[in-house]
């Protein structure tokens, strides 16, 4: 079997021994990719695990600006593309590959239920807060985008059902057939990187592609590790706060609130966000009182919103391409 793809890594070059992982299941992939595509940070080392065949790439640093350059830079007609802390079995591409072949969806990708909010308390909290709750409606996917900016996720596939379709995904590893991914035009969405960290990226490129039409699709047999570094948020959390609230704030607007088709539905989508937000902020409230630390978590969740909305006035937000109805 032969299969037009490459592979494409972001990686800061310090992953490691989980770096190293990644290398052995690209060594072992069938078939091989035509190409690997490493893409670092502007004046980063090289790694020092290294296959010996790889391509390396420079670009500005950032999770959407390493994936966008990769993207750009690949020849083939497909790609995996993933951080530099999975791993796989050697036929992992195969099985992501099989449903773009049969052109049932533009993108894929292997379910990561480490994803989804641990059973018990947490997933209580999550659907209280309007974050993520378990589905009722959408048994057909495995993560649907709800008007609060939250989502909807199915954490039991069925093991004799091959494919889900889904709104949103953890992008540390998908397969993509690269022209239609290009239409999508990832690389307008900017404002996720203007405050030095992309929060919820990933969910960006999946909804903003389901809404142009592109479908995403989960293999259920297809699965992989996450060792997750968390290199990009270990002495970042300051900066992590403010961006989540900054970036959920946008992505209502942008991506829910104004692909509503009526009053009915935007009215919809306010009262889900107000509820949102209120839920927000008050979790922030509570774990201040309970933790009894300084107000930082709480003035930073409330200064990103803030921030978000006057951008959102702004000529800047006014002038970001519209996406909708276009393929």
């Amino acid at each position: 079997m032969d299969i037009d793809y490459s592979v494409i890594i972001r990686t800061i070059g310090k992953a490691n021994e989980k770096y190293q992982k990644l290398l052995d299941s690209i060594a072992n992939l069938s078939p091989q990719p035509k190409e690997v595509i490493v893409v670092l940070p502007e004046g980063y080392e090289l790694p020092e695990q290294q296959l010996g065949w790889e391509t390396f790439y420079y670009s500005k640093k950032g999770m959407v600006s390493q994936r966008m350059y990769g993207i750009t830079v690949c020849k083939t007609q497909y790609a995996l593309i993933c951080d530099d802390d999975v791993n796989f079995e050697s036929d992992f591409v195969q099985k992501l590959h099989e449903p773009l072949e049969q052109r049932i969806g533009s993108l894929s990708i292997a379910p990561l239920y480490s994803f989804l909010p641990p059973k018990g308390f947490k997933t209580f909290i999550g659907a209280l807060l309007g974050t993520a709750a378990p589905t009722v409606f959408h048994k057909n996917n495995y993560c649907t985008i709800l008007r609060g900016a939250g989502y909807s996720f199915n954490r039991n596939l069925k093991e004799n059902r091959k494919y889900y379709f889904t709104q949103s995904a953890a992008w540390t590893c998908f397969y993509a057939n690269i022209d239609e991914l290009k239409k999508v035009r990832f690389e307008d969405e900017k404002w996720l990187e203007m405050n030095n960290y992309a929060a919820i990226d990933d969910t960006v490129m999946f909804y903003k592609a389901y809404l142009m039409g592109y479908k995403t699709i989960v293999v259920t047999n297809a699965s992989y590790e996450h060792a997750d570094a968390k290199t990009s948020t270990r002495n970042n959390q300051e900066v992590v706060k403010f961006c989540s609230a900054f970036n959920m704030v946008v992505f209502w607007h942008r991506f829910i609130y104004l692909s509503q088709k009526n009053a009915i539905g935007r009215f919809s989508a306010r009262i889900c966000f107000a509820y949102k937000k209120m839920c927000t902020i008050l979790y922030e409230w509570i774990y201040y009182i309970l933790k009894r630390n300084d107000k930082q978590c709480l003035d930073l969740t409330k200064k990103g919103m803030k921030d978000a909305y006057e951008y959102i006035g702004s000529k800047e937000y006014s002038l970001l391409p519209d996406y909708r109805l276009k393929r």
